[in-house]
């Protein structure tokens, strides 16, 4: 639900290692997969094609089409999952399992009050999820993933424990966590660089090999993590490239020293941007207020200053507003008083 970027290589992934799919998103998608099909590739060499029209591939716009299914993965927007859910709630029979692969910390908790306000009964259940890893568009039906890292859900409705077998099998390394706070926690400290990423207009491997724009990431995170320690909150080590804590150190680093360090920080596709990068460009409405808002939200709550955080916002707020794409900052300029 939602098949944008990283639905659709989710999707496609699946259909490829032969789970049947439902892709529900916009014409355009339709019309491309009727026309191109998908190509799916990644840094590690993948090169994955579906031809035109898939047979395991159902296209539709309308969420009713998803009225059978047993799983759905919702990609969307954060600031469309209220509404995706209750159209889901709608539709979804009361055993189905609803899993938010979506950027931030509370989607999931939104997605479970939508789907009880659109449900007539018991409402689906809604599972957490967490996508560690970046895609972005490369032309008509070619989706690529440009960055590492596994999906992980919370624990799965027993009648749906297949769904991690499956992600495998689609080439993913896919595992549950019991502690999906935790898990989300870690990778929105990841995520807070989305915002220096975007505002930065370079791709991801130029900006991190730039230790002045580390200098900031690591700044970032350390305002993040002491944020989220005054909430409550501790983000748990995932296993792929450093642990949330660890980099904002080991960003810091001479860009020699830092280039033998961190080998796996730098195992990204050199095109390769942010989501938010991406929706600058085009001109559409960031996740700023899940990510780097999501920070001030809780220091606010909490009582924890977040100046860094809440220039970042600021400053994507200004360039969302510009509709100019990316405002091409230095490091100096993602700093407060700049």
């Amino acid at each position: 639900m939602g098949a944008g970027a990283i639905g659709g290589y989710l999707g496609g992934r699946l259909a490829a290692a032969g789970t049947p799919v439902i892709l529900i998103g916009r014409p355009r998608l339709g019309e491309t997969l009727r026309a191109a099909g998908l190509r799916l590739t990644d840094l590690d060499g993948a090169d994955v094609r579906l031809p035109p029209a898939p047979a395991r591939i159902t296209f539709a716009e309308d969420p009713a089409a998803l009225a059978g299914c047993g799983v759905v993965l919702l990609t969307v927007k954060s600031g469309d999952t209220a509404e995706a859910g209750e159209a889901l709630g709608r539709h979804l029979r009361p055993d189905a399992a609803v899993i938010s692969f979506q950027n931030g910390l509370r989607n999931a908790d939104v997605l479970a009050d939508a789907l009880g306000r659109g449900a007539a009964g018991r409402p689906p259940t809604a599972v957490r999820g967490m996508v560690a890893f970046n895609v972005v568009r490369r032309g008509p039906g070619h989706l690529h993933r440009g960055t590492e890292g596994p999906l992980v859900t919370g624990p799965l409705p027993a009648a749906h424990a297949g769904l991690t077998p499956a992600l495998r099998a689609a080439g993913f390394d896919a595992f549950t966590h019991r502690d999906m706070p935790g898990v989300l926690a870690s990778k929105l400290v990841l995520n807070l660089n989305n915002a220096i990423n975007a505002l930065s207009g370079q791709p991801l491997y130029a900006q991190i090999r730039d230790r002045r724009y580390r200098r900031v990431m690591s700044a970032v995170m350390a305002e993040g993590l002491a944020t989220l320690r005054a909430a409550g909150l501790r983000p748990r080590p995932l296993g792929h490239k450093i642990r949330p804590g660890l980099a904002r150190w080991v960003l810091r680093l001479p860009d020699p020293l830092f280039a033998r360090v961190a080998r796996r920080l730098l195992d990204i596709d050199p095109q390769a941007r942010t989501s938010m990068a991406h929706d600058l460009a085009r001109g559409r409405t960031t996740e700023i207020a899940e990510l780097n808002g999501e920070i001030v939200r809780l220091g606010a709550q909490h009582g924890h200053p977040t100046p860094l955080n809440r220039h970042l916002v600021d400053r994507v707020r200004a360039a969302e507003a510009a509709g100019a794409g990316s405002p091409a900052l230095p490091p100096e300029a993602l700093l407060p008083g700049a």
